[in-house]
């Protein structure tokens, strides 16, 4: 692939860009130290990169003449202000600056704006304006709607290329039109641009050139003119993002060696898949064609595998494992939480039990956590080491130094999200030799395809997009928190109780302190136990509790000794009991789409049909206004759901960026965008196969580093 063709040497218009924003014409100190506190702007790049919202641009019409101009159009008069008359109408907090304008050839326009007293005072009578707006006949005076006004130096005309009126994120102090002044200042000191985009690129999208592309989502002289720039623009910052995760994959790939682990004929990976009672769905046997190959391959696995809540994700994860086993390895799978843990130790014991997981011929599977006994953790410790433990379920435990493996093959990653990048390195490097073992990344619920693939632009990306047969589907409701339906709530739970069934009660979040959402679990348990369900058993389970404490309440409400269980987000995930069939949460509002998603996937585990009371905390159906809750009682495709989240709200905080590495994107969204996700990263892995250090794109890898950097494309190594 050519590299692009420079338009200039453009080390000036790179200096211009690095410059302090303070250098702009009209940009005083107090505006500069405003740009940076208040918009994150302290340099002519940053000011530059301040696009205009999305769709947010006004035609303000034609130059014209009153007597020429249509009515219910925009338009723009040229003229001198006659007079201003201030109207305060009675009772009312408000006040009207009418400006009485007069054109050059003796019509008359009136233009009001809305709390603008300071409009009359800052353009006095006689002087000379353009003032656009939508003409219309208002009485028997003609009024321009929505006006805009800027001041015109005598003899002066207004600039036809500033027709088109861009409206950018702004604050009180630094409104859109001054920064509108700013941007224009920076562009006429910028020159021209070297274009970075591979000439080839370029022609195969139909895309502008940088130049003409910065210049137009600033300055477009039409409308037309403002999408052609935009899409350059996105998929310029996707683009470089995608090369560099392909760079990083390719430089880790090219120094680390696999151990070449296919699925073995007749071993227990093949033997547990012949042995289980039902059919896997096909999204797993794809996933098992997949995970196969990149285990049979010379470099080590990097692949991300996500799912629906259900989906089978844990089969999977046993599968992989297993396969490693076959090999002589050991492997592991790492969960955030110890009631995850023990719940992935219940669900593969049961899993394996058909090739006598734990007898004297089968795989050894144990578990290691904090909560680990001192005796035993050493016992574990030593067996571990000289490969006598084969599966070893655990938390960060794991990390710790003194957990050493005798030969590990296979790194299984639960809920990849709570882990960052120096978790994932440690346990990668728990091996005595150069050799790296496969890793596989799990995440708790689905992420829409355009957010893995550009947060996961370096990984594999398996999907579990079927259900297995007998889920049953949950009926989701959203109901006030003052509903006089709770009582009724509350009877349903006693008879599907009488019937052997169980409920959750799911506490809200009060803070970022676990200390009061405690004391919230707490209240709430109380008033159940000792009055609503004071004739039901009742257990309270929270993140305070001892290790002890919290399994008995949770072995409690497994065995029906507690037929309703009072919990915290603690319950989240890794809770599998097939008997509960309602969840109700407090306070929905308060939790995201994703953590009420998995909430509700703690029912519908077993044959009865289940059900989902989402308690808002407006007071009454008729405030209940929650895009988020609707979105759940809508659906249950937690694939869907993810979408919504994302367009809901947007890519910066579905993930903490300072956790998951997710890039600051300025103009791209990854949903709208998803055509240019796609793109990118095809192309990008085109480029880095043939130029894996871009030695030929020299303007390309230096815009790369620019954007990303080596430190915060190493936040995004999730493998």
């Amino acid at each position: 692939m050519t590299a692009a063709t420079p338009t200039t040497t453009s080390s000036e218009a790179q200096a211009w860009l690095d410059a302090d924003v303070a250098l702009v014409e009209g940009v005083t100190a107090r505006a500069a130290r405003t740009l940076r506190q208040a918009l994150g702007i302290a340099t002519v790049r940053d000011l530059l990169e301040h696009y205009p919202h999305q769709g947010r641009y006004r035609d303000i019409g034609e130059q014209v003449a009153l007597a020429d101009a249509p009515l219910n159009e925009p338009v723009t008069i040229v003229g001198t202000v006659a007079r201003w008359n201030v109207i305060r109408p009675r009772g009312r907090r408000l006040t009207i600056a009418k400006a009485q304008l007069v054109d050059d050839a003796g019509g008359r326009v009136e233009a009001p704006f809305f709390n603008q007293e300071w409009r009359a005072r800052q353009t006095p009578a006689g002087t000379r304006v353009a003032v656009s707006g939508t003409l219309e006949r208002f009485g028997s005076a003609l009024q321009l709607r929505n006006p805009k006004l800027v001041v015109l130096d005598e003899g002066e005309a207004p600039d036809e290329a500033d027709r088109i009126q861009p409206t950018y994120p702004a604050t009180e102090a630094l409104p859109s039109a001054r920064i509108a002044r700013y941007v224009t200042a920076a562009l006429q000191g910028l020159g021209s641009l070297a274009d970075y985009l591979p000439d080839e690129l370029r022609r195969r999208h139909g895309l502008l050139d940088l130049d003409t592309a910065l210049r137009r989502i600033h300055r477009p002289a039409g409308l037309d003119e403002v999408a052609p720039a935009r899409d350059r623009l996105v998929y310029d910052e996707l683009l470089s993002l995608q090369v560099g995760l392909q760079q990083r994959r390719y430089r880790l790939e090219s120094q680390a060696v696999g151990l070449a682990q296919p699925p073995a004929a007749g071993g227990l990976a093949e033997r547990f898949l012949t042995g289980l009672p039902f059919a896997p769905t096909g999204a797993q046997s794809r996933a098992f064609d997949g995970i196969g190959a990149d285990l049979a391959a010379a470099k080590p696995m990097h692949r991300l595998l996500q799912g629906d809540v259900g989906s089978g994700k844990t089969l999977v994860a046993a599968w992989t494992m297993l396969c490693a086993l076959d090999h002589g390895h050991q492997a592991v799978l790492m969960a955030p939480t110890e009631v995850l843990a023990e719940q992935h130790l219940r669900t593969l014991t049961a899993l394996l039990a058909p090739l006598g997981v734990n007898a004297p011929t089968g795989p050894r599977l144990e578990l290691l956590t904090g909560s680990t006994a001192l005796r035993r953790r050493r016992g574990l410790l030593a067996e571990l080491a000289v490969g006598d433990i084969g599966l070893l379920i655990g938390t960060h435990a794991v990390l710790e130094d003194v957990v050493a493996f005798e030969d590990l093959g296979v790194v299984v990653i639960d809920e990849q999200h709570r882990f960052g990048v120096e978790h994932r390195t440690r346990l990668r490097d728990k091996r005595a030799d150069q050799r790296s073992p496969d890793v596989l990344v799990m995440t708790a619920t689905p992420i829409p395809r355009s957010l893995a693939l550009t947060l996961y632009g370096d990984l594999d990306v398996t999907v579990l997009d079927e259900l297995p047969p007998g889920r049953q589907e949950v009926r989701t409701k959203v109901l006030p928190s003052a509903s006089p339906r709770r009582d009724r709530l509350y009877d349903f739970v006693r008879e599907r109780v009488a019937a052997g069934e169980r409920a959750y009660v799911v506490c809200p979040l009060v803070s970022e302190s676990e200390a009061l959402d405690v004391a919230a679990a707490e209240e709430v348990y109380h008033r159940l136990a000792g009055d609503v369900f004071a004739d039901l058993g009742v257990a309270l389970v929270h993140g305070r509790l001892s290790g002890a404490e919290r399994d008995a309440a949770m072995e409690a409400f497994r065995s029906g000794a507690a037929q309703v269980l009072v919990a915290t987000t603690v319950i989240e995930v890794g809770v599998d009991v097939p008997e509960a069939t309602i969840m109700i949460v407090e306070d929905a509002d308060r939790f995201g789409i994703s953590q009420l998603h998995q909430l509700r996937g703690r029912v519908g585990r077993g044959t009865a049909r289940s059900y989902c009371v989402l308690f808002s905390s407006a007071p009454t159906d008729d405030e209940v206004d929650s895009p988020r809750l609707a979105a759940l009682a809508a659906t249950t495709d937690g694939f869907k759901l993810a979408e919504t989240d994302l367009e809901l709200r947007g890519e910066g905080s579905l993930f903490d960026t300072r956790q998951s590495g997710l890039p600051d994107l300025k103009l791209a969204k990854l949903v709208r965008d998803f055509g240019w996700v796609v793109r990118s990263r095809e192309d990008a892995r085109e480029l880095v196969a043939g130029d894996p250090e871009l030695t030929d794109h020299p303007l390309l890898a230096a815009e790369v580093r620019r954007r990303y950097g080596d430190e915060r494309l190493a936040a995004l190594d999730t493998g």
